[in-house]
Parts: structure tokens; sequence; C-alpha cells
């Protein structure tokens, strides 16, 4: 007589195998949260149409994607933690789709890097509603659903079995097919390896997995000095110097009318008569990459971040040879450049008329610059980091008498605003930048007696909505010109034309001539006369133009 146990076999029928469980989510992940993947994967494959094996191609591809978001559901879903990782893992997706379909985000080790590191306020602009309500509807209802529906695994061995043909699998469909696709599919994977960047949930993996091992778990290396030998020139006696140093933010050289725009968005630095560098250009395209890059005294081609963090930058060297160095801040920080100079941090600052719960305005950083450059021993270096126009909120970083150029686009969904709107926001940025570099300007001139400089360069560019790309932080070798093509300008008092031999009609010369965030270590040196092994004169944008 064959017992049967009736209530066991009806909560098996009401339990939904863990396999199939984590099939759907592969397949809903796959269908809705990767919709940038597939689009840029069409335009892709579209350019290889005419190749030899381009259908061969086109399935190889399929698979090698297909069975990595397998491999990945497959190694996380396991009794008790199988569900809340299948939830947390369609949360991820759902954010990084709606950041990619509305802005272009890429999710590259850089942007993974700046959300970990990124300002509250800033992170606050990020979430807009209707960030909140496609990540709800596509992310939190799901994931609440696969957090309640009720499984079944199978016994121990089967299911350790299972789950040893199911990677085995997943592993065939990334070897076989490129194995039989040969060179055609090497040719591919080299030229659009940035597509993984909009691959859910492998992108937020990957980037995470690397920024936790470069810069979180990684051994702290030794601090290497550098320019240990460093003197500096004897200034003019009697004479004081002092250069500031002003590092803006997703600043691009399109919209200044000092590069040629149209709309007058540099009105004091015109005034001022800046000398303004045309083709300059970022070292990255994310903060995280630009400032240490721009500090260093490694070229963009051989930056390597880990590096520079357990080596001197410029304002090291400065420091040891004997320059005063300060640094403000009103931005994201300063990527561990400023960690061994004095320095203070205004993006929290409770100052009336220019802080809210949004941040500061860039004015903070100027509210008593006159006395900060009086307590400064010559030479000094002051170094200002701007807000400047971070997104999507431009319209928050710039007080409304600003606001000249509109209509405007006074939400952070940029692309629920026109492109013109969207633009005419950025450019009131400009202006207030603009702004911020004439107060400089100014309390420089009200000191006569001192030697004085200035220098601007923004960290790397901005998209506006191009070609439906928005925001920054794309891979460097294929970004669009908007996020690598930067302003750069100096302005020199003239005591300090006269007493360090700057010949202008030779820095007019120079304008015009290919620069980068390369020069600024050199020139940061050459603005002291500064001499050591590390200074390359052929990097310093002044070395030229000296008498």
């Amino acid at each position: 007589m064959i017992i049967r146990d009736n209530v066991a076999e009806g909560h098996a029928k009401r339990t939904l195998p863990a396999v199939a469980l984590g099939a759907i989510v592969a397949l809903y992940i796959l269908a809705v949260l990767n919709r940038s993947l597939w689009s840029e994967l069409h335009h892709a494959l579209s350019a290889s149409r005419s190749m030899d094996g381009f259908w061969t191609l086109s399935v190889t591809v399929c698979c090698r994607l297909v069975g990595n978001l397998v491999l990945i559901l497959a190694l996380v879903t396991w009794p008790r933690v199988g569900k809340p990782l299948l939830a947390a893992l369609i949360l991820v997706s759902a954010a990084s789709a709606y950041y990619a379909q509305t802005f272009g985000v890429r999710l590259n080790e850089e942007i993974v890097q700046s959300i970990f590191e990124t300002q509250r306020a800033e992170a606050a602009a990020m979430v807009t509603g209707d960030a909140v309500r496609w990540i709800v509807l596509f992310g939190v209802l799901p994931a609440l659903v696969v957090l309640l529906v009720p499984l079944r695994f199978l016994p121990k061995w089967r299911l350790l079995g299972w789950r040893v043909v199911i990677v085995l699998a997943a592993v065939a469909l990334m070897v076989l097919p490129p194995m039989v696709a040969g060179r055609s599919y090497v040719y591919f994977e080299r030229n659009h390896r940035d597509m993984y960047d909009v691959f859910n949930p492998y992108a937020a993996l990957s980037g995470t997995f690397h920024y936790l091992q470069r810069d979180v778990f990684h051994r702290k290396a030794t601090m290497t000095p550098i320019g240990t030998d460093a003197t500096l020139d004897p200034a003019t006696p009697g004479r004081k110097r002092v250069v500031v140093l002003v590092v803006g933010e997703t600043a691009r050289a399109e919209n200044q009318s000092l590069q040629g725009y149209p709309r007058d968005t540099n009105p004091e630095m015109k005034r001022a008569g800046a000398i303004y560098f045309t083709d300059t250009w970022s070292c990255g395209t994310a903060t995280t990459v630009s400032v240490p890059c721009m500090f260093s005294d490694m070229t963009r081609a051989k930056f390597d971040k880990p590096v520079a963090k357990a080596r001197w930058n410029a304002l090291d060297v400065l420091q040891h040879a004997g320059v005063d160095v300060y640094w403000r801040d009103n931005d994201e920080g300063c990527k561990g450049v400023c960690l061994r100079v004095p320095n203070d941090d205004l993006t929290d600052a409770k100052v009336a008329g220019l802080c809210d719960a949004n941040g500061c305005l860039d004015d903070v950083l100027l509210t008593d610059l006159p006395e900060r450059l009086a307590r400064m021993r010559s030479p000094a270096l002051l170094v200002l980091h701007l807000k400047g126009s971070h997104g999507p909120a431009y319209f928050q970083r710039y007080p409304k008498a600003f606001a000249v150029f509109g209509p405007g686009c006074d939400t952070a969904e940029v692309q629920t605003c026109t492109y013109a709107q969207t633009v005419a926001s950025y450019d009131n940025t400009i202006l207030y930048t603009d702004h911020i570099l004439g107060k400089v300007v100014d309390t420089l001139k009200a000191a006569p007696e001192t030697d004085s400089a200035m220098m601007y360069l923004s960290d790397h560019g901005e998209s506006l909505g191009e070609n439906d790309i928005y925001l920054h932080g794309a891979d460097w070798a294929t970004a669009p010109t908007q996020q690598k093509h930067i302003p750069m300008l100096m302005w020199f008092s003239p005591g300090w034309v006269r007493d360090n031999g700057v010949n202008l009609a030779c820095m007019d010369r120079r304008r015009v001539e290919p620069a980068s965030q390369d020069n600024l270590f050199h020139t940061l040196l050459g603005f002291f006369g500064t001499k050591t092994t590390v200074y390359e004169p052929n990097l310093d944008l002044l070395a030229g133009c000296r008498s």
C-alpha cells in the first residue's frame, strides 16, 4: 500500500522550480532591461553587414551575451540567498537601464567610482521623479515578485549536478561560438568592447568589482616622493607672488564665446584680456580620472590611477619646494590630490544666500578671498575647485541673476526639455563661471603690489543631448568631442608680466597650438621657476614665451 503525502504534493505544485525562476529573470533582464544594449548591438552589427560570415558573427555575439547572463544568474541562485540576490540584480539593472536609456550613461569603472564618491546633493539631483517611477515600475515591483514567489530546490546533490550542467552550458555559449566565428569576432569585440558598459547587470558588477579591487581592497602602496630636488627661482625683492588655479567642472569648449561660440558666455574674461587656449583636451571624461591625471607628472597615455594615488603630484612638489599651497573645494572633493596640503571643503558650508539643500554656489569659494590671499606667504598657490556646470541639474548651478539665456530647463530631467532649453541653462552655468573668474581677477588686480596670475581649465566636458547622449563619463577613445574638448585660459597682472618676463605676443601664438591637461603639472612648476629633474620644459605652456 502506498501512502501519498497530499499536503506536500499540493505545496510542491504551488511552488516554482528555482531553475524556472532564474530563466524568467534572465529573459526579463535581457528583453526589458537591456534595450540600450540591443540598440547599440544592432547599430554595431549593421556596420558589419557586408562582412563574410555576418550571421555567424551575429549569433556569436548574442550567444556570448546570453551565456554571460546565464552564468551570473546560475552563480547566485542558491537556497536562502538566491531570491534576494536575484531581486538585487533586477534593481541594479533597472537603475542602470534608466540612466543608460535616458542620458546615454555608460557604467564603466570611472562612473562606478563617481557613484561611490559623489556628494549627497549631487546624487540627489540624479534621483528625479521619472527615475523613481521607472525604477519602481521596472525594478522594485519585479524584485518584490521574485521575493514573494515560493520556490522549490532539488535535493542537494541533484541541485549541484544541474548547476554544474548550467554553468558548463553557459561557458560553452561564451567560448565555442567565438571559436567558430574566428577573426571576425575578434575584430568585432576589439572595436565594440564598450557595449559591455550598457550590458545589465554585467556592467555594474564588473565596474564595482574593479573599483573595489583597485581603490578599496588594494593594498596601500608606499608613497613615492618625486621632485625632492625642487628649488624655486627667487622673487623680485619686495614683490609677493600669487597664482590662483581654478579647476572647472563639466565645462566644454564648444560653448565658450572665447572659442567662437555666438552667445557671449565669457564677457568678464574678454574684458580682462585673458589668454584663451583654443585646442585643449582633457585627460579623462570624469572627474575621478581627470583631476588626478592633470596634477600628475604622467601624461594621459601613461596615466595609471593606482600609481598616481601613491605618488606625489604637482601640489606636493611645489609645497616641498617652498610654495604655500592651499586647496578650496566646492565640488566632488579633490580625488586624493590635496590630501597632503592644507585644504578645506565648502560643499556643506552654511552661507546665507549661497548655500541650500542642493549645495553651495561657487561664490562660496570667494567669500573671504582677499583675506585668504593676504594670509598666504609668498610664493603662494591657491586652488579653487568649482561646482561649475555639473549636471543634470544645470539650473541649480547659478543664481537667478545669471539666467540670461532662455528659456531654460528648470529640471534635472533634461531629457524632457528641448535641446535649446538644455543648452540655454548650460550656457548660464558657463556665464556664471566667467563671473567667478572675473571676481578672482578683480581681487588680484586690487593688490598691485603683488605679482599675480590666474589659470583656469575644466576637468572634462559635457554632452547635452547630441546623438541622444547626455552628461559625461564615456570611454575616452570613443567619447564625443564635447566631453573631451575643454576651455583653458590664463591671466597675468602687469607686475607678473614684467618680473617674470612673459612675452604676451608669444603667448598669443601659443594659445592656438595643441594643449592638454598633460601640460598642467609642468606649467604649475614653471609659474614659480621650479628647478627639478621632473620638470619638462616642452610641456610647460610658458616655457617658450619667457624672455
